[in-house]
C-alpha cells in the first residue's frame, strides 16, 4: 500500500531534475517499486523497446498496456520536435510508436512525461489522443493523483485479464453452441459421435474467427447461416464445409454465389467426413449469437484453448488428470528452457549492428530467422495445445522483430518459397494427446495463432500477406503418449525440446490401465511413482541418442519428495541427465473454472554441463527468487545427489541417539468405536460399565487444535461387560456389520471376528511423544506434544518412546523441520512425517553426555514457555504471525544447541545453512555404513 511518506520521498529525490537518456529507467523503476510497491517491475517493464519502424520506446509495460514517451526535465510537452517523419509533439510520437507495435503489444494508455509533469491519454476512449489528457499533473501533485497510476497497473486492467475476459465470453458462446449441438446426437458419448461433435464445434469456431479476421468476406459466415431456417441449415452447413475444402479450380463452375465467395481453407480442417446431426432453432440461434457483436479476431488462442475444454465435464478432467497451464506458468517452462536464450541472441545481434556492415548484419538476422525456423518442439501431453501455441506465438514475435530489423522501414515484396518473409511455421510444433476433443482444439488454436502472427507481420511489412490456405499439419495426434512411439511423430534426432504438463494422477486415482502403462514404461519402479513420472522415463528414452536436446515438465511436487525421488532422479542421473533449471513448489493457478488445487514444481533437464538455475518461493503464491548454485538435486535443493530412502524400523534409525517412532492405532470401524460429540460422550459416561472403557482419542487435528474426541478402547474389556452394556453391544454390532460387508481382501473384513477392537493396537504403555502425521507448511516448528498412555493415539499420529525429552527437543528444532520439509512427502503444501524416510534417516551424530543434556534442557525450555500460555492450542502458539515472543526465544535457544549437535561450526543463520549441514552429515554417516561412495551421489539404504 502506497504511503504519503513514500510519495514525499520520491518527490524529493526527483524534484527539479531528470535526464531522458540517463535516468528514465531509474525514474520509472523508482516510481513503480518504491511508490507503487511493484516488486516485479523490472521483469514486467521494457526500456528502449524497438519498434517495427526502427524507433525506440522509452518505457513499455506490455501486460499493463502502458507506453511512456519520456523527455528530460524542462522540455515542453506541447513543443514539436524534429523526427524522421517530420515535426511531432511527444504525444504524437507516442502514438506513432504505438501504431508500429504488433497487436499483442499495443497500449491502451500512453503517458508523456518530463520528470516534472505527467500526462495520461486513454486510447480506449480517445484512440488518436486528440482530446485533452485524462490526467495532467506535476510531480509535486503526485500524491493527489496516485490513483491514476495505480489504476494503470491494476491487475484487473492488465492485458492478460482483458484477454481472459474476452476469451471467457467466447468460451461461453462456444459452450452454448456445443451443448445445443450435443443434444441432437443420438448418443453424444459414443466415440464416433464425440469426435464428430468436437470437430464440428471447432469448425464453427474457425469460421467465426475467419469472418472477423478478414479471412472470409466481412460477415459472410453469419449472413450465410442467417439465410437458412433451422430445417435447412444442416444441408447448408454440409455444402459450406465441402466448399471450404475444395480448391477454386476444382469447384463446380456453377457454384452458387453465396458459396463461391468463400475461400479455400485446406489444412485438413474441413476434409474429414463427420457425423452432423439435424439442426434446431437453439443451434441456429447459438451460431448467430456467437457471431453477433463479438470480435473473434481478438481472442487469445492460448487462453481460449483452455476454455474450450470447459465443455468437458469435471469428472472427465479429473479422471484424465488434466489441468491447464496459464500463460504465466507456461513461461516458467519455456523461458529458461529456450526462450530466454533466443531473446538474448537477438539482442546481441541488434547490438552488433555498429560493428559490421549492413549486408553482413542483415545476413546474420536472416540466419537467426533460419535458426528459429529449424527448431522442433514436442509436447507429449499437449491438451488444448497451450504450450505449443504460446511457443509458436513467441517465436513468431521474435521473428517479427528480426523482420522489422531487416526491413528497417523499407517495403517488402514476397517472392514466395525459400525467399518467403515468414519462415517459422506451425509444422515445427508436435503434440500427443489422448483426448480427441483436445486434439481438435489444439489444431485450431495453432491455426488461429498463425493468423494473428501474420497480422503482426503485415503491420511490419506494410502490405498484405497470404493467410490461406492453411498448412495441412498432421502434427497433433490422438494417442496414449506412454504407449505410442514418439519417433513416428517426430524423429528424436530432429527434436530440440520436449516440454509440457503431463497428467496429475496420484496413487489413489490409479486405474488398471495406468498401472499397466507405468509398468511398461518404468518397470518395477512404476509401482512407487506417480503417473507423471512416466513422461520423464519416456523423454529420456526418446532422446537417448540426441545429446543436445532438452526437456522440461510441470509436475506435482510429490515427485521431488519422499520415496519417489530415488527411483525417478536416480534413473535420470544414471542416463547422464542433470537438472538445468527448476522451480520449487508453487501454487497452481489454472485457467479453467475448475481450478486445480495442487502444488507443483517445474524441472528442466539437459546433458550440457552448465550451472543450473533454481527458482525458490518464499510463499507458494509469491514471485520466485532466482539463484545459480553449483548443483541442484532431486529434492530441488542446492545440494549433492543424495537419495534418502526408507530405513526400516526393525533395523533402527541412522542415528543411535534417536528412539523409534511408530504409527498410532487405526480404528477401521466406520466410526462405531469413536465418540465424536459431547452428547455422545455424556451418554457413554452415564453408563458405569462404558465409563471404564472411554478414553480420549487423538488424531493430528485434535493434537494440534486441542480438540476433544473419545473412543471405546476395549482391548482389555471382559466379554461380560460388553454383553451387559447396551451402548457397547450396539456399537460393536454396527462395527461387525460394517466389517463383514467390506471388501473381502481388505483389512476391515479380515478383522470382522474382533469388531470390538481397533484394526491394530500400537498404544504405548507409558508416556509417549505424540507426532502429527502432517505439519502445516506455514509453521516454522513441529507441533508435537507429550501424552500419557490413557490418551489413545490414532493412525494420524506417530508415537515415540521419550522418557527424558531428548527426542522431543530434537523434533522441535528448526534443524528437524528443515529436514522434514526437504525430504518428506507432502499433502498439498503440508509436510508429511514419515518414520521410515524422515525420522529414521535424520543424520544426528553421536553426542557427548554433556551435549545431550544441553539438548534436553533446551527442549524443556520450550515446554516451560508453552506452559505459560494455558488454554492455547499448538495451532495458536505456532502460528508464525502470532507466535509468542517467549516461545520463539525458547526455540531459538534450542536451535543454537541442536545446530551444534548436528555439527554446525556456529549457529546457523537460516535454514539453507542447516540444509547444507544436514546433507553433509548424511553423506558422512552413510559413507561409514555403505562404502564406496557413488560417484553420482549417495543412496541411503536400510541400516
Amino acid at each position: 500500500m502506497t504511503t504519503k511518506k513514500q510519495i514525499r520521498e520520491f518527490i524529493d529525490r526527483w524534484d527539479g531534475q531528470g535526464h531522458e537518456k540517463q535516468e528514465t529507467q531509474k525514474f520509472w523503476l523508482d516510481l513503480m517499486q518504491n511508490v507503487l510497491g511493484m516488486t516485479n517491475a523490472i521483469h514486467n517493464t521494457e526500456f528502449e523497446h524497438k519498434t517495427a519502424s526502427g524507433g525506440f520506446i522509452d518505457v513499455l509495460c506490455p501486460d499493463a498496456r502502458f507506453l511512456v514517451e519520456q523527455k528530460s526535465a524542462g522540455v515542453d510537452l506541447d513543443k514539436k520536435e524534429p523526427r524522421q517523419e517530420g515535426q511531432v509533439t511527444p504525444v504524437e510520437q507516442a502514438l506513432r510508436y504505438a501504431d508500429n507495435l504488433p497487436f499483442s503489444l499495443k497500449p491502451s494508455v500512453i503517458c508523456t512525461c518530463n520528470f516534472q509533469r505527467f500526462r495520461f491519454y486513454d486510447l480506449e476512449k480517445d484512440p488518436r489522443a486528440t482530446s485533452s489528457p485524462v490526467a495532467d499533473f506535476t510531480l509535486r501533485e503526485l500524491g493527489d493523483h496516485i490513483d491514476t497510476l495505480t489504476s494503470v497497473f491494476d491487475t484487473g486492467n492488465s492485458r492478460i485479464v482483458a484477454e481472459r475476459q474476452l476469451s471467457e465470453k467466447a468460451g461461453i458462446l462456444v459452450a452454448n453452441l456445443h451443448n445445443a449441438i450435443a443434444a441432437q446426437y443420438a448418443d453424444p458419448d459414443a466415440l464416433g459421435s464425440h469426435h464428430s461433435l468436437a470437430v464440428l464445434t471447432v469448425r464453427f469456431v474457425f469460421c467465426l474467427y475467419a469472418e472477423d479476421a478478414g479471412l472470409f468476406p466481412q460477415s459472410a459466415f453469419s449472413r450465410y447461416i442467417e439465410s437458412f431456417d433451422a430445417a435447412r441449415l444442416r444441408r447448408g452447413v454440409i455444402d459450406l464445409f465441402a466448399t471450404l475444402n475444395t480448391k477454386p479450380e476444382e469447384r463446380d463452375r456453377y457454384l452458387e454465389p453465396e458459396l463461391a465467395r468463400f475461400p479455400y481453407v485446406n489444412g485438413g480442417l474441413f476434409a474429414e467426413d463427420i457425423e452432423i446431426p439435424r439442426f434446431t432453432d437453439p443451434i441456429r440461434d447459438s451460431l448467430l449469437a456467437a457471431g453477433d457483436g463479438f470480435d473473434w479476431h481478438r481472442i487469445s488462442p492460448v487462453i481460449f484453448g483452455s476454455l474450450m475444454e470447459e465443455t468437458l465435464s469435471h469428472d472427465q478432467r479429473r479422471k484424465g488428470g488434466m489441468h491447464y497451464t496459464t500463460v504465466r506458468n507456461i513461461h516458467k517452462v519455456i523461458d529458461p528452457l529456450f526462450l530466454d536464450g533466443l531473446k538474448t541472441e537477438l539482442e546481441q545481434i541488434e547490438e552488433s549492428r555498429d560493428l559490421m556492415n549492413d549486408r553482413a548484419w542483415r545476413r546474420k538476422l536472416g540466419q537467426y530467422q533460419d535458426k528459429l525456423a529449424s527448431l522442433q518442439f514436442l509436447d507429449p501431453a499437449c491438451g488444448s495445445g497451450n504450450f505449443l501455441t504460446e511457443t509458436f506465438l513467441r517465436l513468431r514475435e521474435l521473428e517479427n522483430q528480426a523482420i522489422a530489423d531487416r526491413l528497417h522501414g523499407q517495403g517488402y515484396i514476397d517472392l514466395g518459397g525459400e525467399n518467403s518473409l515468414v519462415k517459422v511455421s506451425i509444422d515445427q510444433f508436435h503434440g500427443i494427446e489422448i483426448n480427441d476433443f483436445a486434439v481438435s482444439v489444439a489444431k485450431t488454436a495453432l491455426w488461429i495463432a498463425e493468423q494473428q502472427a501474420l497480422d503482426d507481420t503485415e503491420d511490419i511489412a506494410g502490405q498484405t500477406l497470404p493467410h490461406l490456405p492453411l498448412h495441412d499439419s498432421g502434427n497433433i495426434i490422438q494417442a496414449n503418449a506412454l504407449r505410442c512411439d514418439w519417433n513416428k511423430l517426430l524423429p528424436a534426432d530432429q527434436c530440440n525440446y520436449v516440454m509440457g504438463n503431463p497428467p496429475f494422477i496420484g496413487h489413489q486415482q490409479r486405474t488398471e490401465q495406468i498401472k499397466r502403462d507405468m509398468e511398461l514404461v518404468c518397470g518395477k519402479a512404476g509401482g512407487s511413482l506417480d503417473y507423471v513420472a512416466g513422461w520423464y522415463y519416456r523423454a529420456i528414452d526418446y532422446l537417448k541418442d540426441n545429446p543436445t536436446a532438452e526437456f522440461a515438465f510441470v509436475s506435482t511436487n510429490s515427485i521431488t519428495q519422499g520415496q519417489q525421488v530415488a527411483p525417478l532422479f536416480g534413473h535420470i542421473g544414471e542416463r547422464g541427465w542433470h537438472i538445468r533449471f527448476a522451480h520449487r513448489t508453487f501454487m497452481w493457478d489454472a485457467q479453467t473454472t475448475d481450478n486445480a488445487n495442487v502444488h507443483v514444481v517445474i524441472v528442466g533437464f539437459s546433458r550440457n554441463k552448465e550451472k543450473p538455475v533454481l527458482y525458490s518461493y518464499a510463499d507458494i503464491k509469491a514471485e520466485p527468487a532466482e539463484s545459480r548454485p553449483e548443483h541442484v538435486n532431486g529434492y530441488l535443493l542446492a545440494a549433492p545427489d543424495v537419495f534418502v530412502t526408507a530405513r526400516s524400523q526393525k533395523k533402527g534409525t541412522l542415528s543411535p541417539m534417536l528412539n523409534l517412532a511408530n504409527f498410532g492405532s487405526m480404528p477401521l470401524d466406520n466410526g462405531n468405536l469413536l465418540i465424536e460429540t459431547p452428547e455422545g460422550h455424556a451418554e457413554a459416561m452415564a453408563d458405569p460399565i462404558v465409563a471404564k472403557y472411554v478414553h480420549p482419542f487423538r488424531m493430528g487435528k485434535e493434537l494440534i487444535n486441542n480438540k476433544e474426541r473419545w473412543c471405546l478402547w476395549l482391548a482389555d474389556a471382559e466379554p461380560g461387560d460388553m454383553r451387559k452394556s447396551k451402548f457397547i453391544s450396539r456399537r460393536v454390532a454396527a462395527c461387525r456389520e460394517y466389517r463383514e460387508n467390506a471388501t473381502k481382501t481388505g483389512d476391515a473384513y479380515k478383522n470382522r471376528s474382533t469388531p470390538w477392537l481397533f484394526r491394530d493396537n500400537h498404544q504405548p504403555a507409558h508416556n509417549y511423544l505424540a507426532i502429527p502425521a502432517f505439519f502445516s507448511g506455514r509453521r516454522e516448528y513441529a507441533t508435537c506434544d507429550w501424552y500419557g498412555p490413557e490418551i489413545i493415539a490414532g493412525n494420524k499420529i506417530y508415537t515415540c518412546d521419550d522418557p527424558d525429552g531428548f527426542n522431543f527437543a530434537v523434533m522441535e528444532s528448526a534443524m528437524f523441520m528443515t529436514w522434514q520439509k526437504a525430504i518428506g512427502g507432502r499433502l498439498k503444501s503440508d509436510p508429511g512425517f514419515s518414520n521410515t524416510v524422515v525420522w529414521n534417516n535424520l543424520p544426528l551424530p553421536q553426542l557427548s553426555d554433556e551435549l545431550r543434556q544441553k539438548v534436553i534442557d533446551a527442549g524443556r525450555g520450550v515446554i516451560d514457555a508453552r506452559a505459560g500460555h494455558e488454554g492455547q492450542s499448538l495451532a495458536d502458539l505456532y502460528d508464525p504471525d502470532f507466535m509468542p515472543a517467549d516461545l520463539r526465544k525458547a526455540h531459538q535457544r534450542l536451535d543454537k544447541v541442536v545446530d551444534a549437535a548436528f555439527g554446525a561450526r556456529k549457529p546457523c543463520a537460516n535454514n539453507e545453512e542447516r540444509l547444507q549441514v544436514l546433507f553433509d552429515r548424511y553423506v558422512e554417516m552413510t559413507e561409514k555404513i555403505h562404502a564406496p561412495r557413488f560417484s553420482a551421489g549417495v543412496q541411503g539404504q536400510d541400516a
